[in-house]
């Protein structure tokens, strides 16, 4: 789709063909004529905004020559048409019907320099807003007369035929439309309606705003999830795209419709309903006090786009433009999008360079209709892997707050203007996209492995036609786990008094990854070993989710009081498995003598000799 910037699509003011007008006269005291009195004003476009002054040269005047200067409204006649014969001069706004008159050189002379030249200017006040003026520049010793006409009108953006223009960063279309439209390919989210001027946006408030034609959370008038908007590329950058349905009278002179403000916003609630137009509604005066604006058609001056019903006539068969708004524009975690649109503000008439008669831009009986198109959806979820199979499985949580994202360039990470969205409290993401091929990928986070989709590169590309959908595009990721115990000498011998142990610190352990499930070490399963410190504790990190097996070394002179292998299943993702302890204690002795005593006293003994052969019994 070609698009161009706004600057190659303006088209002249509609003042243009008032044509400036200059006078000259004789000298009565001499045959030599008067040169003629020019003047002009400071901006090549000869229009102004609101707040702006109007600055204002003229020259030929003669050197400490006076001027008078005065600024008259200029309104279309009875043919409806600007710049015409019968444009009349009225003096009914503010600073019109006001002369002043300024010395060369003198005061009001902003050069302060006598030269036969005279710089001077007029204020632009707020009620000059889209009106037409002109300036006159009168020399009373002479008679002479100059004129200048300029404007405060918003600038036209021609799209009564098929082209397309970029206004702020946007691709407003009417070459680029939805064919074919109708029930089931178009979701109509807001529908306005009245006669002149009209305006409204979408919601799901239960109440009628502006010249919505319903309440909101109805059929045509409803909120607006980022998420079922489609997208669409256009060299390489994501848009979001809304079509509009212009549906008015197609008759030659009241073909034409002016879109005078565009506002894009976002929000965290869809049912908002306390957008004010402001005083000038058609110039983006506007405001949402709980939403965030990401777009305005008029953000760097006062600006219309001029349509024709005529060019894609019918309801419900063409749409008549596409907007297409940059994906960087829009923040994921305010999900819900509201479109404010106002038609039908600018006065006079227009003919296009494809109409055959003038046409008033203002709205008739018929209703105007944003739409989305109903587009292909890709979707899945972010899960928690487990037992990190690369399968979401029952009893595996859902994971929120991750990152899914369409990977325009194919580069493996995330950039900015490229489309994503964030998981929600189920562990869901969605895009709803025109069709074509898509990679999707995740932005991984710290901590984490992915190990579903089960590729190298971690990634779907999917590719989807009209009227076809790509489910279950999941992601699974997993934290590696950990395993640590202690290694405890226990002085009574007993499991069931604990607070006679003490720790054993070198004593080694042994992990194994019990990848056949059958509980013994097999020869090359071992994954890790270690040795208790001096706190008697090991600890095995950084584990995959699986089966493990721990093992105690063997030593001489103990024995075991826990069992010397602990058999752990199922070791899940993220899991911290703690006190898998190992219990030992020492083997003990009793030795003593068989005496006889001579004397038969224990008082003395020197006199006691060792008897052999004696047996001696031990009970427990």
């Amino acid at each position: 789709m070609a698009s161009s910037d706004i600057s190659d699509n303006l088209t002249n003011d509609q003042l243009a063909a008032l044509d400036s007008t200059v006078t000259g006269s004789t000298d009565p005291a001499s045959s030599d004529p008067v040169p003629q009195l020019a003047v002009a004003v400071d901006q090549a476009d000869a229009d102004y905004a609101p707040g702006e002054t109007v600055g204002i040269t003229a020259t030929d005047v003669g050197d400490g020559g006076s001027l008078t200067f005065s600024v008259a409204h200029v309104s279309a006649g009875a043919d409806g048409i600007l710049g015409t014969a019968d444009d009349v001069l009225t003096y009914d706004l503010t600073g019109t019907g006001t002369p002043w008159v300024v010395t060369d050189g003198g005061a009001g002379d902003l050069d302060g320099t006598v030269d036969g030249k005279i710089q001077t200017s007029w204020y632009v006040n707020s009620d000059a807003a889209n009106q037409a003026f002109t300036l006159t520049a009168t020399d009373p010793a002479t008679g002479r007369i100059a004129a200048v006409n300029f404007t405060d009108a918003a600038t036209m953006v021609d799209l009564t035929f098929k082209t397309s223009a970029t206004i702020n960063g946007a691709i407003f279309s009417s070459s680029d439309v939805a064919t074919g439209a109708g029930t089931g390919l178009l979701d109509p989210f807001v529908r306005i309606q009245n006669n002149g001027t009209e305006q409204g946006y979408n919601t799901d408030a239960n109440v009628k705003v502006l010249d919505d034609t319903a309440k909101g959370s109805t059929q045509y008038v409803h909120a607006l999830n980022i998420a079922d908007i489609p997208i669409q590329y256009v060299n390489g950058v994501g848009y979001y795209r809304f079509d509009l349905d212009i549906n008015e009278s197609n008759s030659d002179n009241v073909q034409n419709l002016s879109l005078d403000t565009l506002q894009i916003w976002q929000a965290t609630a869809g049912n908002l309903s306390n957008y004010d137009p402001g005083a000038t509604p058609d110039q983006g005066t506007g405001a949402f006090p709980t939403a965030t604006k990401i777009y305005d058609l008029d953000q760097g001056g006062d600006k219309f786009i001029g349509l024709n019903g005529d060019l894609q006539p019918g309801s419900g068969n063409t749409t008549d433009m596409s907007l297409l708004v940059p994906v960087a524009n829009f923040d994921p975690s305010k999900p819900f999008i509201y479109l404010y649109s106002g038609f039908g503000y600018q006065a006079g008439t227009y003919q296009g360079s494809t109409e055959t008669t003038p046409s008033t831009w203002t709205a008739e009986s018929g209703f105007e209709e944003w739409n989305r198109q109903i587009g292909q959806v890709i979707d899945g979820h972010k899960f928690n892997d487990l037992n990190a199979d690369h399968i979401w499985e029952a009893g595996e949580p859902a994971l929120s707050g991750w990152k899914i994202y369409l990977d325009v360039d194919n580069n493996n990470q995330w950039d900015s203007g490229e489309p994503f969205t964030l998981t929600d409290a189920n562990g869901y993401y969605k895009f709803t996209v025109t069709p074509g091929t898509y990679t999707v990928r995740e932005v991984q986070q710290a901590g984490w492995s992915q190990d579903a989709p089960n590729n190298a590169q971690g990634e779907y590309t999917v590719t989807v036609v009209a009227g076809q959908d790509s489910h279950n595009n999941d992601f699974g990721n997993f934290q590696l786990a950990s395993i640590s115990g202690h290694k405890y000498l226990d002085a009574d011998g007993s499991l069931a008094t604990t607070g006679d142990r003490t720790a054993v610190s070198g004593w080694t352990i042994t992990l194994y990854n019990d990848a056949n499930h059958n509980d013994v070490a097999d020869a090359g399963e071992q994954v890790a070993q270690t040795t208790t410190d001096a706190n008697g504790v090991y600890q095995f990190t950084g584990l995959l989710p699986g089966d493990y097996l721990i093992k105690e070394q063997d030593q001489a002179g103990w024995t075991h009081l826990s069992p010397v292998q602990i058999n752990q299943s199922n070791l899940t993702s993220g899991q911290n498995l703690t006190n898998q302890d190992f219990v030992n204690t020492q083997l003990s002795s009793i030795s003593g003598h068989k005496y006889v005593d001579a004397d038969g006293s224990l008082a003395t003994t020197g006199d006691e000799t060792g008897v052999s052969g004696w047996t001696i019994t031990l009970y427990n």
